[in-house]
């Protein structure tokens, strides 16, 4: 990954193959969520939480697949899904600081562009400034997506801290083996204790309401189902590759 900040002068020329932003999710397990994606996600995705190993601070993510670097969505030429998460469709751009003080908390958003990435290729379709130097259409259309998850983290963040103070979280217990007798757990991921759920009081389901997050916490236990999905869609993979290798041999 070799990040820069974006210079509309410096950068303008450059062409972004948007057919291959997906691909960038091809080996990704988990990818980070903010709250405003939760409702969508959780139609396909399971929603689960899992511990920054750097900060050891929780974060929500969809799960793609049962493995690390498992993207069970992934077809070979994009993912199979009807909604793509705005991380993934933010690439190769990122959301950077300006160099202020950043120890202190100062400093401002910049946007940057992952030089590195196969997205930045000069067969891309795909352009970020107009002839007359002012964004393009596609540019406008990723700075929304930054936008939106910058202004999602802290709302995410609360909404994880509201669920911490009241316990709610706890570790995703599934221990089964699969059509052809492989073992499969999970370990490391925290879903919702339902039980704690049910015995909230009045007063702290209102105070839930009130806060918006009593809606995101029925988005996250409809998403729990998808675990089934996964669990389905590995099957499938496995029965699809004996088949390969028998008609092969």
């Amino acid at each position: 990954m070799r990040l820069v900040e974006l210079s509309r002068r410096e950068h303008g020329g450059l062409r972004i193959r948007a057919d291959l932003v997906e691909a960038t999710a091809a080996s990704q397990h988990l990818v980070p969520v903010v709250v405003s994606e939760f409702r969508k996600a959780a139609t396909q995705y399971p929603i689960v939480f899992a511990k920054n190993p750097e900060t050891g601070r929780f974060n929500s993510y969809v799960l793609n697949g049962l493995g690390v670097k498992e993207n069970l969505f992934w077809s070979g030429t994009g993912l199979d899904v009807a909604y793509v998460p705005l991380n993934v469709r933010r690439q190769p751009f990122y959301v950077g600081m300006d160099g202020g003080p950043e120890a202190a908390g100062g400093g401002t958003n910049v946007l940057c562009i992952d030089l590195d990435s196969p997205c930045v290729d000069p067969s891309g379709k795909k352009t970020l400034v107009n002839p007359d130097g002012t964004d393009s259409a596609y540019l406008k259309e990723v700075l929304s997506v930054l936008n939106e998850l910058v202004a999602g983290k802290a709302a995410t963040e609360q909404f994880i801290a509201h669920l911490l103070s009241l316990r709610l979280l706890a570790p995703i217990l599934l221990d089964i083996a699969l059509d052809d007798g492989t073992p499969l757990t999970l370990t490391g991921l925290y879903g919702l204790d339902e039980e704690k759920i049910r015995e909230l009081d009045e007063s702290e389901i209102a105070r839930l309401w009130k806060a918006g997050h009593l809606d995101l916490i029925y988005s996250v236990l409809l998403g729990t189902g998808q675990l089934f999905n996964l669990v389905r869609m590995r099957n499938q993979r496995i029965a699809t590759s004996r088949a390969w290798h028998s008609n092969a041999s």
